[in-house]
């Protein structure tokens, strides 16, 4: 089962310690954030299920930071409680409920009252569209959102298309249960390879399957992709069986009972660079990124393929 990332952002190390202890010992996955800034950063580049935000802190206080996760395509439909002192006023709350927050709790709740508030929250609020529910990744809604968006402000842009080559023989060979492995292994590759080769504000979504979308900058990309690519080299063959490993490919059976030998499999991604008017719409961006799969396909182990056309 996956477990449930929290991001608890509060200004005060003892409150955010008692609060991280409760929620660990429930099972849940705990991300810490010291205030509304670093709350917003993490949740924008990290996959979170739920934020508790306490609503008192300097600077970006809960308030404001609720309404930039609102704002932001990428965390607007992450679930959002407030965390909140006994004499809150009622104008407090009902401005925070405004703003987009999904549920109050004291700072003292109790552990019992706590799991079954953040169970309600999560039942009510999340749904199987927003986030891929294997990688916790921002799904298809989201994904496409991000890049109308990057359409819209006319900045330069990079989409990376990344699946993996052989997915379906690995799938049949060893069962859906590796797949999945095979498959959040992807998603910590893909996201370790944008922290170390990206930047603040790049994007990382699952469509689903082995369908993974990275935006980034136009200078930044390759060189994330590259990276990828090369830590799936190192790391995927160790989700095969050794005699598997050792002959360096994985044999099945089609259906004329014919051997057929699949390589170890590995990352390819397909890069659309987008600077000033050249897509109107995320189709246009798609039909781009899948030419340039196809391209990948017919020359495999080639990695990445980038189209660097303007128009």
């Amino acid at each position: 089962m996956v477990q449930i990332r929290v991001l608890v952002c509060d200004d005060e190390p003892d409150a955010r310690f008692l609060l991280r202890s409760r929620l660990v010992s429930l099972g849940y996955d705990v991300l810490e954030a010291s205030d509304g800034d670093e709350c917003v950063r993490i949740a924008a580049n990290d996959p979170v299920d739920i934020v508790i935000l306490d609503v008192s802190m300097p600077r970006m206080d809960g308030f404001l930071a609720c309404a930039e996760l609102r704002r932001n395509p990428r965390t607007r439909h992450i679930p959002i409680v407030f965390l909140t002192a006994l004499r809150t006023s009622r104008d407090d709350r009902v401005k925070g409920l405004r703003l987009g927050a999904d549920e109050y709790l004291v700072k003292d709740v109790d552990p019992e009252e706590l799991a079954a508030r953040l169970e309600t929250v999560l039942r009510r609020t999340v749904g199987p569209v927003e986030t891929n529910p294997l990688t916790h990744l921002p799904g298809n809604a989201v994904v496409t959102e991000e890049i109308e968006s990057r359409i819209r402000k006319r900045e330069p842009f990079a989409v990376a298309w990344a699946d993996l080559d052989n997915f379906s023989a690995f799938n049949d060979r060893y069962g859906f249960a590796r797949g999945d492995k095979l498959i959040v292994e992807t998603a910590a590759i893909l996201r370790e390879s944008l922290k170390l080769f990206g930047e603040e504000g790049d994007f990382l979504g699952h469509l689903g399957g082995d369908d993974f979308v990275v935006v980034s900058t136009v200078e930044r990309s390759a060189a994330m992709a590259e990276h990828a690519v090369k830590l799936g080299r190192e790391r995927f063959p160790l989700l095969y069986d050794l005699d598997d490993r050792s002959r360096g490919y994985m044999r099945t059976l089609d259906r004329n009972g014919k051997q057929i030998e699949h390589p170890i499999t590995n990352i390819s991604v397909a890069i659309v660079q987008s600077r000033g008017q050249r897509f109107q719409n995320i189709l246009q961006v798609a039909d781009a990124a899948n030419e340039m799969k196809r391209r990948a396909k017919t020359n495999p182990g080639s990695g990445v393929v980038i189209d660097r056309r303007v128009h």
